[in-house]
């Protein structure tokens, strides 16, 4: 009987009273759970085996594990503990002696979820594993024990997340006829100074407005890592119709279309005018007149010739880094205007991009599976 049934009512108090339900709550509910899981065990053993105390011999329709015997007595109950939402929970399994070899064994126990795999409830990974997807492992550990009074390991976790990410992989993905967006990030994992690349594609739409801002939809496709021959065969396998990415891999033949982002390319620009030994301020007006002629330009005409002006520029004064950078990206300067796609940068993706980082810098080296894993189930749980 729980105590809050004996507070007088001049002292009765609503947070009080809630309070002592949520940390009693394995009693209380527990009680109901326990009945239930006892009484169906009991209604099947009844129907295989008779009343309790039917003399008649009625062949089982199970059969014992050791010698397929079908003939039993009933042998009285198993403790087991379930972890759940609601704590830990002592549950009975009922058993049975074979009437031939002796086994004793429960016949229900699997079919009822408490086989001895099962012991966590699915419900409880499932809300620590999405927790996870946010915050280190320890963290959601503590937070769900601070909610749930109770938890599973990290190690279950990880192991959840595991399989959860393979079952994403083996599903079939396609971007038939639609514009794929493809960027990447560096996160620290594996064995390399700079880290591992993450490689995220999605593909995306304009939607509806909402309050004045115009809202996107968004598909997840994959998200990897691996070297450049391992992406561009994923990108390929999309038969998307379009391809928009940074830039930085050949992506030539992965579709009919494959557009440069408009925003990477100026900002990598400056990356090659200081290889060609500009310093900041001498950059800025190439950057500058590369922005107006990819941004706001009238035409695709003008848009050609406002880019090869910055060839020129570039050219003139020996800057070969950057003019042969602009040289090999002109073909994939103009095909979203040309061919009217919604988007001419790898915005839709970079928002998720930005998600990634937060959660893969936590300040330790990750397995580059262990990463993958995570993000792969992070990213595709906000999508669907």
């Amino acid at each position: 009987m729980l105590s809050y049934q004996k507070i007088s009512e001049s002292f009765f108090n609503v947070n009080d009273l809630s309070e002592e339900i949520h940390h009693n709550r394995d009693l209380i509910l527990g009680d109901i759970f326990r009945e239930a899981v006892l009484s169906h065990q009991e209604t099947l053993l009844n129907q295989d085996l008779g009343g309790r105390y039917q003399r008649k011999q009625i062949e089982a329709g199970f059969a014992c594990p050791v010698c397929n015997c079908r003939s039993f007595t009933r042998k009285g109950k198993r403790q087991r503990v379930y972890k759940c939402v609601f704590g830990k929970i002592t549950v009975f399994l009922l058993q049975v002696k074979c009437s031939s070899c002796g086994h004793r064994f429960c016949p229900y126990k699997d079919s009822i979820g408490l086989s001895y795999i099962d012991r966590i409830s699915q419900g409880l990974i499932a809300r620590q594993m999405d927790l996870t997807c946010h915050i280190p492992y320890a963290k959601a550990q503590n937070f769900i024990r601070l909610c749930l009074d109770t938890a599973v390991s990290p190690v279950t976790v990880r192991k959840a997340v595991d399989r959860k990410a393979d079952q994403i992989r083996s599903r079939p993905v396609t971007a038939k006829d639609r514009v794929v967006y493809e960027d990447s990030t560096k996160v620290k994992a594996g064995d390399k100074d700079r880290g591992e690349s993450i490689h995220l594609a999605i593909t995306a739409k304009p939607g509806y407005t909402l309050n004045g801002r115009p809202r996107m939809w968004k598909r997840f496709l994959f998200l990897k890592t691996g070297n450049a021959d391992v992406i561009k065969e994923s990108l390929k396998s999309l038969n998307a119709k379009a391809i928009v990415h940074d830039g930085d891999m050949d992506l030539t033949g992965c579709a009919p279309l494959i557009q440069r982002c408009l925003w990477h390319l100026p900002r990598q620009l400056k990356h090659f005018l200081w290889m060609d030994g500009l310093d900041f301020e001498a950059r800025k007006p190439y950057v500058k007149e590369l922005i107006e002629a990819l941004h706001h330009s009238s035409s695709v005409q003008t848009m050609k010739q406002g880019y090869n002006k910055v060839i020129g520029m570039l050219t003139g004064n020996n800057l070969d880094h950057s003019a042969v950078h602009l040289k090999n990206a002109f073909n994939e300067v103009t095909i979203v205007r040309q061919n009217k796609l919604p988007y001419p940068t790898t915005s839709p993706v970079e928002r998720e991009m930005r998600e990634i980082n937060r959660r893969a810098d936590v300040g330790v080296r990750w397995s580059v599976k262990g990463i993958e894993n995570l993000l792969l189930v992070k990213t595709y749980n906000k999508f669907t």
